[in-house]
């Protein structure tokens, strides 16, 4: 199965390394502005193409790895063109085949969303980090079988999801990656109110914020949890509260108790035989009291 990207960003060039790497047979790249695909092409020693056209002329399988908002006018650009037996990818965590490639049935072609759950943040050394990376796919049944089997033929772990579940699943990747990137920029900071520098305090949490994240994925939220609410410690948490009332630190005293109370359910379903009720009486509690 050949396949082509059109667009060479940080998605196109990384998968296209690691597709090449990996074995499988790579025609080439188009994209706006051209001297992009060319890159792409050095980079995974393929061909720079012409025309997306072209590009669709040579391959079987076609990855449109532009800007989210950009997929649907590169689908509406090509459509038109001959795509019967084509696959048709894109790597939006967010959108659906149906949503980027509307009316792709009347082609003869089927869409395909590959996405894989790592944050891709560079177009040239990213592919070094994607061996067991795991992919989820959503879109056309007919031949979703071939699309898992071209991307476990890397080793990497996939998952069919449904177009249903898409959105959600796409809240789940940005809690885990994105929101986790706002608690930390709130320690940080009390850190350097505590008079670290900013690269201070991310040397000193570390240790702590690496072993944590290796203990949860080992043995689960719940059972990872350490810490004050952990040990129904209602003293600490009021005083936590109480160092972060100020006018300079609302937004991090509600995003202190929203989270608390999560982990206050996760506490008390792990440790049945101890009472929570003062320690989520007071993260309840309304400020004006």
């Amino acid at each position: 199965m050949n396949i082509g990207f059109i667009g060479a960003g940080k998605v196109g060039c990384s998968l296209g390394r690691y597709f090449a790497e990996g074995g499988l047979s790579l025609s080439g790249y188009y994209s706006i502005p051209r001297n992009t695909s060319l890159e792409a092409a050095q980079f995974t020693n393929t061909y720079s193409f012409e025309s997306a056209e072209d590009l669709i002329k040579e391959c079987d399988c076609v990855f449109v790895t532009v800007p989210d908002g950009l997929i649907g006018s590169v689908w509406e650009d090509i459509k038109d063109y001959n795509l019967k037996g084509k696959i048709i990818c894109h790597c939006s965590g967010a959108m659906t085949s149906a949503d980027a490639f509307a009316g792709i049935e009347k082609t003869g072609a089927s869409g395909y969303s590959v996405h894989p759950l790592f944050a891709v943040s560079d177009r040239y050394s990213t592919y070094k980090e994607l061996p067991g990376v795991f992919f989820t796919l959503e879109g056309d049944e007919d031949r979703i079988g071939e699309v898992a089997e071209l991307i476990g033929s890397l080793g990497n772990p996939v998952r069919v999801i449904s177009g249903e579940d898409k959105t959600m699943y796409h809240c789940a990747a940005a809690a885990a990656s994105n929101l986790v990137c706002g608690i930390l920029d709130m320690s940080f900071d009390l850190m350097e109110r505590c008079g670290f520098s900013e690269e201070d305090a991310r040397s000193a949490m570390g240790a702590l914020i690496r072993g944590n994240v290796e203990h949860v994925l080992e043995v689960g939220t719940a059972e990872g949890l350490t810490g004050p609410i952990e040990r129904n410690d209602v003293d600490t948490v009021r005083k936590h509260i109480e160092c972060l009332k100020g006018s300079d630190t609302a937004q991090e005293r509600e995003m202190y108790k929203t989270v608390s109370l999560r982990l206050t359910d996760m506490a008390s379903e792990r440790h049945c035989d101890r009472d929570y009720s003062p320690m989520r009486k007071l993260l309840e509690e309304r400020e004006d009291k």
